[in-house]
This record gives C-alpha cells, sequence and structure tokens, in this order.
C-alpha cells in the first residue's frame, strides 16, 4: 500500500513564514503581500523551503 503525501512549499518573508497553496502562482503570491506581480525578487533556499527578498529600488530624492 502507497502512501500519498501532499507536499508544502513554505516562503519566509519579512520574518513571517507563509505555506503556499498548490494551486497559487508566485505572482499572486506577491500580490498577496502587496506588492506587485511584476516585482523582481531573489529566492533562496532554505531547509524548510526559501527565503523571498524583493528587489525594491526605493527613490532617494
Amino acid at each position: 500500500m502507497e502512501t500519498v503525501t501532499k507536499k508544502t512549499t513554505l516562503i519566509e518573508f519579512e520574518g513571517k513564514k507563509h505555506v503556499l497553496p498548490n494551486d497559487i502562482t508566485l505572482g499572486t503570491f506577491l500580490v498577496m503581500l502587496g506588492l506587485s506581480e511584476e516585482t523582481p525578487v531573489k529566492m533562496i533556499a532554505t531547509k524548510e523551503g526559501f527565503l523571498l527578498i524583493p528587489n525594491i529600488v526605493k527613490n532617494l530624492q
């Protein structure tokens, strides 16, 4: 008999950990975080999942 397990993806952003549902895209997740779907991000693999670092350039005027 085989055991079926559901994989989960954990993404850490600004110190908070988020478990992503299977049917979500990264763009949709960024929008849920209040960012643009087009925000460039760096994803670093961790032991638990990924660390998400958005590349946001702040205007220094």
